[in-house]
């Protein structure tokens, strides 16, 4: 073997044992069982331990995400609205609080729409 596939060589995949090989093996087969694999000369990976870190954050926020943006989604449609004018008579009246709880459930769809688009976005990446 040359020294380059003595350097690349892990020592991992089926046709090794005990560091010998056995079978046909093409340089690309060493290039991507082996060498992807290889550690640094300290040890280490050369993606280090931070995409795994990042992976796991990404997709628990993602998850997290999404699981509030239903829940906004759910309660902005789900719940009916209040009725804002009521009639006396000729006059309307006008109840702002109805007012107020109908601009929080179109802003539960909104926050929810978004949260929803944002774990999406997670997802993808």
């Amino acid at each position: 073997m040359s020294a380059r596939e003595l350097e690349c060589s892990c020592g991992r995949g089926p046709g090794v044992v005990r560091g010998k090989w056995y079978g046909v093996r093409s340089y690309l087969h060493l290039f991507y069982e082996d060498c992807t694999g290889a550690t640094g000369g300290d040890g280490s990976s050369p993606h280090g331990a931070w995409a795994p870190l990042i992976w796991k954050v990404t997709f628990s926020t993602g998850t997290l995400f999404l699981l509030a943006g239903v829940a906004a989604l759910a309660t902005g449609s789900l719940l009916p609205p209040k009725l804002e004018g009521v009639t006396a008579g000729e006059f309307v009246v006008l109840d702002a609080q109805a007012a107020r709880y109908n601009r929080a459930l179109g802003t539960c769809r909104l926050v929810g729409t978004a949260l929803c688009a944002a774990a999406g976005a997670l997802g993808a990446v």
